[in-house]
């Protein structure tokens, strides 16, 4: 049976639903449309999952259902909700695969009826001896999504000493086919909204960091509030590691943008042509691979805000591109030709030094205009020594966390190599480092033997420490250990640690955006 969409209607007005014994076929069908709008409406899972539970027993004239999903890593089935008489002593009950007639209706995908359980060879006492039930009769429908089997809706024992028939088996086989997606939306809505809090937390607690002491970030902090209530244009603009980003998404947090999307884009991760295909969009069949309709970044940002990160490396077919868009807030998608309109809000943030840039030829100055609305300078940490010990603190509680270990401590003599070294890579420095200490220290006091400053090389100790750590996790701390090695020695610039450890300037942004080395 087709999925049928229909207005939404609430739980109220399914409990007003009856059935008629005159005509039970239409009264029937009427109710299982009726049914299904209400699925399709609910998308909290322990709702949607007790929904079903009352409709299936309310469909076939049923106390007693269950209703029992596939362990994805044991296949095994589990009862994830019931209702009736036992329903609280199904909760902890597994079945091994196959197992019962449940299991019966997993392994072949098919419905199953059975009006005398006692004299049928595929019916398991193990359910009815743990909880004090008595079964009598199942009806057992498969609950099939894109192909498989996810699980199995149970209805036992019908009212009134009548049997279940054919008809019954139909219209609970129809229902379970709303069910089956009915289970996945809830399912997708339910990851998406647990995403989103933790990814919210995280850049919650990860942004908390742009605050410090020091006169010169409070400076800087004050000037970021004030053009957050305003729409112009930012330049940021720093050294590489003094938290440029995290400025940014200060800013689009304290403005009237703040619900909508805050979209970063580094400018010199991607090639030219990927550059403009992610920001822009792309129609289908504009270039080889191009094999659907794919919207833009800045497309997506609506009513939001767009992050430019190392804007002064790009070149100037795209300046030009980008120049339009910031002018007019319009652009078309790569092989497309019709205008799209967007409300975004451009930030942009570089370490060079654009004015240079402009005389020598190599940065459009009439862009350059259209971005220098409004300028702020993110000191180095060099310069805000005063805000070491707040930061170190922060980001060992936060990897400490992280990694499941115990809480750790700076011991003094630590905490003053840290302010005696000038931080080449600023903020961003400091994290690796801290996070370097938490993964290879043996004692949960951080001392100045745990700390990897410079471009010294590696201590033997921490290498040791390396081969004492499972695979995965000795294989991701050296790729981190030489990663931020190479960017600290480079003073900070990615393209050179690239060239420094002979790699793709490309390939090295990804690593550092797998390995969370921002």
């Amino acid at each position: 049976m087709a999925r049928i969409e229909g207005p939404m209607r609430t739980s109220e007005s399914h409990s007003k639903t009856q059935f008629s014994t005159s005509n039970p076929s239409s009264a029937r069908l009427t109710s299982l449309i009726e049914i299904s709008r209400l699925l399709t409406s609910a998308v909290d899972l322990d709702h949607l999952l007790s929904l079903i539970l009352k409709t299936s027993s309310q469909l076939v004239g049923s106390k007693d259902s269950s209703l029992l999903l596939v362990d994805p890593a044991t296949q095994e089935l589990v009862f994830v909700m019931a209702q009736g008489s036992v329903s609280d002593k199904l909760k902890m009950i597994r079945l091994e695969p196959g197992e019962g007639i449940a299991g019966w209706v997993v392994k072949h995908g098919k419905p199953l009826m059975v009006n005398d359980v006692e004299h049928d060879p595929r019916f398991t006492t193990k359910v009815d001896k743990m909880t004090g039930f008595k079964t009598r009769a199942i009806l057992a429908v498969p609950l099939e999504d894109h192909g498989r089997t996810i699980g199995v809706i149970e209805v036992l024992n019908p009212m009134k000493d009548k049997q279940y028939d054919q008809e019954d088996l139909e219209l609970l086989s129809a229902f379970a086919s709303h069910v089956a997606v009915a289970i996945r939306n809830a399912r997708l809505v339910t990851s998406i909204k647990e995403a989103n809090r933790y990814l919210q937390s995280e850049i919650d607690e990860r942004y908390r960091t742009l605050i410090g002491k020091s006169n010169s970030i409070r400076a800087s902090v004050r000037s970021a509030r004030k053009v957050a209530e305003t729409t112009a244009t930012v330049l940021l603009l720093g050294e590489t590691g003094v938290g440029k980003e995290m400025f940014a998404r200060s800013i689009h947090a304290w403005s009237a943008r703040a619900a909508k999307p805050f979209v970063a884009v580094n400018c010199v991760a991607l090639s030219e042509g990927l550059l403009e295909s992610e920001l822009f969009g792309h129609e289908k069949g504009s270039f080889t691979g191009a094999h659907q309709q794919k919207k833009g970044l800045i497309e997506l940002a609506q009513g939001g805000t767009v992050f430019l990160d190392e804007i002064g490396d790009t070149k100037q077919e795209f300046q030009a591109k980008l120049l339009r868009v910031l002018q007019t807030h319009q652009f078309e998608r790569v092989g497309g030709t019709a205008s799209i309109t967007v409300d975004v809000r451009f930030i942009a943030a570089t370490n060079k030094a654009l004015e240079a840039a402009v005389r020598a030829g190599t940065f459009r100055k009439d862009l350059y205009f259209r971005l220098n609305v409004v300028t702020i300078t993110v000191p180095p940490l060099r310069d805000r020594k005063e805000d070491i010990p707040d930061l170190a603190t922060f980001f060992l509680q936060r990897y400490a966390k992280e990694m499941k270990r115990p809480q750790m401590t700076i011991s003094p003599g630590a905490m003053k190599k840290l302010a005696e070294h000038d931080w080449p890579g600023n903020v961003r420095e400091l994290e690796n480092v801290i996070e370097r200490a938490v993964v290879l220290a043996s004692e949960n006091l951080i001392g100045p033997g745990d700390l990897t400053l410079g471009s010294k090389d590696l201590p033997d100790s921490h290498i040791e420490s390396l081969l004492e750590l499972p695979f995965h996790v000795s294989v991701q701390a050296h790729k981190k250990a030489l990663l931020s090695h190479a960017i600290s020695k480079a003073r900070g610039n990615k393209t050179q640690a690239a060239a420094l450890l002979q790699l793709q300037s490309t390939y090295l942004f990804r690593l550092c955006k797998q390995l969370g080395i921002s």
